[in-house]
């Protein structure tokens, strides 16, 4: 038995198929052959979104303003200025509230509240009021 065991090695057989399986097993421990530029198509949604809130002709700071105009007209400008709307989403207005009992107080005036709301915003635009200190 006097044949070479170097023969029989199939990464023997000559460089470029040593070089072809490491790229092959490099590539697939990678997932994949490497990104010459990873943020070629990354765009942020900042970049878009006035653009597309102008299209659908809505524009946030436009409804922050007159969601504390409406405020200031439902509550009164003590409750007002120490209560403001902190969002707005799907007719859940959520108040922050600057002391406990004050968020007291407009729990127990929340009916009327809403109430106010419907006649100065319309049917339906706030629904429920979430309170946080």
């Amino acid at each position: 038995m006097g044949s070479n065991p170097r023969k029989y090695n199939s990464f023997n057989k000559g460089s470029r198929s040593v070089q072809w399986m490491r790229a092959l097993t490099l590539r697939q421990w990678r997932h994949g052959d490497p990104v010459k530029d990873p943020i070629r198509n990354i765009h942020h949604a900042g970049e878009h979104i006035d653009e597309l809130l102008k299209e659908l002709g809505a524009s946030g700071e436009l409804e922050a303003a007159q969601l504390n105009e409406a405020w200031v007209k439902v509550a009164g400008g003590f409750i007002a200025k120490n209560a403001k709307p902190e969002s707005l989403k799907k007719g859940v207005l959520v108040l922050r509230v600057v002391q406990p009992t004050l968020k007291f107080q407009l729990e127990q005036m929340k009916g009327k509240l809403l109430q106010n709301f419907k006649r100065e915003l319309g049917e339906g635009v706030v629904k429920m009021i979430i309170l946080r200190i």
